[in-house]
């Protein structure tokens, strides 16, 4: 299982060009010393900040591995691997069950696209399903768990894990809590973190510390990009990406430029995929109608739903799009759900509900392929165009870089050439380029104002790259 686990991270990871997020997250990776990264970091003073486990991991891990595309982006499989073997144990003894939540794992379009990205959301899935598969271990035998020291352990391992990683799986790992204390009350639960006295103290001082340093990020103002705002399109976007579904949709990158509808040109693909999602979920409901108690209900109620609302309620009132990689600690609760229905058709002794389950899978699988090696689902081209910028440069041209420092800087932008001009101001008189390379102009020209120069003298795009323009004056005739 940890083989297949291993091949499929391999198989997911890309060597397209870093985008904006892992720009920055390699250029700290890249400090020579701690003190460095710290420095680098603490300098930055954005929501990064709050990402501090994973970025400390990735400077640990460039030291060994090095820093290429491929290099930073395999830091990702140990945490998928973990994650698989997790979700396994959580669901065991069913070797059905296990099957089947495997499956579901290893063709996730969601989690393969993040596998090829140098960026935290692997390592909140892996600790995420530790977290859940604990929880349903406790679920089915309580008081088994409260008497182990092993199960004990591998949950402090995964709270810790995920308030670390990132502040916004605080809510999960509370919710975590909650469910527990209230699946076994607090005597009980006490009893057993007395068995382990120097683990739960050590649990406990780490918890504080973090969540002291976690006030620390917020009164220097380390915030999440307030570009764009969560609504209702968003809630549902977010399972559109944990359910798998993506890799049969547009490419992020038309999405963001041309908005929801860019889904209708896709629309049989995903109604495809939706039946294979709802045949899933009818027979998980089916499977889960007779064995779930009100006890249980409100157990998951503080595991998941309880979570799932704050962080909605903190992307709405915190003014940030929330996206499916916001939600990854949801994912093995909801893989683990569609397990069930995939394990309950798999059980089913009639040719045509083991059609079924393999249908649904080839649907996943697909999904997952596309986001693999489809080639609308290409990150923003970054190295692309730091070439086509260093080529400007040697030849003596002006040009404007409207697009991402940090990620310039890893592909080597010379910064310092008194022919670049970073985001210029156009308040006052400016002198006209020779070349503009931009990116994004919802992040790096909010204003339009640099779009209405570029237009009034006469700019015209002359290469298109993923999320890039190239721009150049039309020759006066």
């Amino acid at each position: 299982m940890a083989a297949l686990a291993v091949l499929i991270g391999a198989l997911a990871l890309t060597n397209q060009s870093l985008w904006i997020d892992e720009g920055s997250a390699a250029l700290k990776a890249m400090e020579p010393s701690l003190g460095g990264w710290w420095q680098a970091l603490r300098s930055e003073g954005n929501s990064n900040l709050q990402l501090i486990g994973e970025l400390f991991y990735l400077w640990g891990w460039e030291k060994i591995f090095g820093n290429t595309e491929i290099a930073l982006r395999a830091s990702n499989i140990p945490f998928f691997v973990g994650g698989v073997l997790a979700l396994a144990w959580g669901l065991a003894p069913r070797r059905r069950l296990q099957t089947a939540v495997v499956l579901l794992v290893l063709t996730n379009a969601f989690l393969w696209y993040y596998l090829s990205e140098a960026r935290p959301y692997l390592a909140l899935f892996c600790f995420a399903s530790l977290t859940a598969a604990c929880l349903f271990r406790s679920v089915r035998a309580s008081e088994e768990c409260l008497e182990s020291t092993f199960w004990f352990h591998l949950f402090c391992i995964g709270i810790i894990g995920l308030c670390a990683t990132s502040l916004i799986a605080v809510p999960w790992a509370l919710g975590a809590l909650g469910a527990i204390l209230y699946g076994n009350g607090l005597n009980r639960t006490m009893r057993s973190a007395l068995r382990c006295k120097t683990s739960s103290i050590l649990f406990i001082v780490t918890l504080g510390a973090l969540g002291l340093y976690y006030l620390w990020t917020l009164q220097v103002g380390a915030r999440a990009s307030d570009v764009g705002r969560t609504g209702w399109a968003n809630v549902g976007f977010i399972f559109y990406e944990l359910t798998g579904l993506s890799g049969l949709g547009p490419g992020r990158l038309a999405l963001r430029t041309n908005g929801i509808g860019e889904l209708m040109r896709f629309v049989p693909r995903l109604a495809l995929g939706a039946i294979a999602l709802l045949v899933l979920i009818v027979s998980a409901l089916i499977e889960l109608r007779g064995q779930a108690k009100r006890r249980h209900l409100i157990f998951f109620l503080f595991a998941v739903v309880i979570p799932f609302l704050v962080v909605i309620a903190a992307g709405v009132f915190a003014h940030m799009r929330l996206v499916g990689r916001h939600l990854t600690p949801l994912l093995p609760f909801l893989l683990a759900a569609m397990a069930f229905g995939l394990a309950r058709l798999l059980e089913k002794p009639t040719i045509w509900t083991r059609a079924t389950a393999f249908g649904t899978l080839a649907v996943v699988l697909v999904s997952a392929l596309e986001i693999r090696f489809g080639p609308h689902f290409r990150r923003d081209d970054y190295r692309s165009a730091a070439a086509v910028a260093r080529t400007a440069l040697d030849a003596g041209e002006k040009v404007w870089w409207l697009a991402d420092v940090s990620t310039g800087r890893y592909y080597h932008v010379p910064f310092g050439s008194p022919q670049l001009t970073v985001t210029p101001d156009l308040s006052g008189p400016v002198t006209t380029p020779d070349l503009v390379i931009f990116s994004k102009p919802d992040i790096y020209d909010s204003s339009d104002a640099v779009r209405h120069y570029l237009t009034a003298n006469g700019f015209t795009a002359t290469q298109i790259l993923p999320a890039f323009e190239i721009l150049k004056r039309s020759p006066v005739r």
